[in-house]
């Protein structure tokens, strides 16, 4: 017959409950080994971390431990456990050696392997004031990213620059909503797309790679290569080449018929809207006259 839930418990047993309960026991094992419920091993445990807080003055120093579940590490005991962890023992046992979970001895592995997951992200500062935004203004208007030299090399504003410009200006990372909100009104608008005709290429320059790319050493050495400068020119005769086959004769037309347009209304006077002209300059009435109602019989 299976035990009493919930049987009263003398002092000496709610102390060792309580204790082991604090230690971060797993409460299901204790509720089985006292024959209580796992809900009264909670309670226990409550009253407990509230009886610790009093008697420290309402601080409890390792408070988070008693929230979580995980007892809190010295330094040592971290880099213990990490050690061992790297050296291929089991998360489990660690676990249970040192009263923590195995997810704790999981994170404290990808902490050790791959750092630059758990690196602290600056904070966003406070957003600019009504003076910076004035100046922020005045400054996206006269300047172009190129004058600042914010790489690669541009002659117009985006977002990314904005953020750049910010920076350099205000030591300040707005939001991206109210960067928006002061860069768009700079950012030219994306306009009907037509094929133009390639430009032969710039002579390289390291201001024309972005820092990802100018502080690779290998890369910028040959971006500055003859062999890429041949590579650069071969690639604009293909495109020129390309678009003499498809593109060149239509450009053609379309800027011949400009150019009979403007000679026709150059040498001709332009006549105003709904003047008849031609053979129908002799008719009677004019265009814009309302027909005239039929009598009925």
């Amino acid at each position: 017959m299976a035990a009493k839930l919930n049987q009263k418990l003398d002092e000496a047993q709610r102390e060792e409950l309580t204790r082991r309960a604090l230690a971060a026991e797993a409460p299901k094992n204790l509720a089985a080994e006292f024959s209580v419920t796992p809900a009264y091993v909670a309670v226990l445990k409550a009253r407990g971390v509230a009886k610790l807080r009093e008697e420290n003055g309402g601080v409890l120093p390792d408070e988070s431990s008693f929230q979580t579940g995980n007892r809190r590490l010295t330094k040592a005991q971290r880099e213990e456990v990490t050690r061992r962890v790297l050296a291929g023992e089991k998360s489990p046992g660690l676990a249970r050696e040192f009263g923590v979970s195995r997810a704790y001895v999981s994170l404290l592995k990808n902490m050790a392997l791959k750092p630059e997951q758990f690196s602290s992200h600056e904070k966003l500062t406070k957003k600019l004031t009504a003076t910076e935004i004035e100046e922020f203004h005045k400054i996206l208007s006269t300047t172009t990213p190129t004058d600042h030299d914010f790489r690669p090399h541009s002659e117009k504003w985006s977002l990314e620059y904005g953020a750049q410009l910010a920076q350099k200006l205000f030591k300040k990372s707005p939001s991206r909503r109210s960067l928006g909100e002061i860069v768009t009104p700079y950012v030219p608008k994306r306009g009907s797309f037509r094929f133009g005709r390639p430009q032969p290429p710039k002579p390289h320059h390291i201001n024309q790679l972005s820092a990802e790319f100018a502080n690779d050493p290998d890369f910028v050495a040959y971006y500055l290569s003859p062999i890429c400068q041949q590579i650069a020119q071969r690639e604009y005769e293909m495109a020129l080449a390309d678009y003499e086959k498809r593109f060149a004769a239509a450009d053609e037309r379309e800027a011949a018929a400009e150019a009979r347009l403007a000679a026709i209304q150059q040498g001709s006077r332009v006549e105003p809207p709904g003047k008849r002209t031609g053979k129908h300059a002799l008719g009677k009435g004019s265009p814009f006259t309302a027909p005239k109602r039929r009598k009925k019989r």
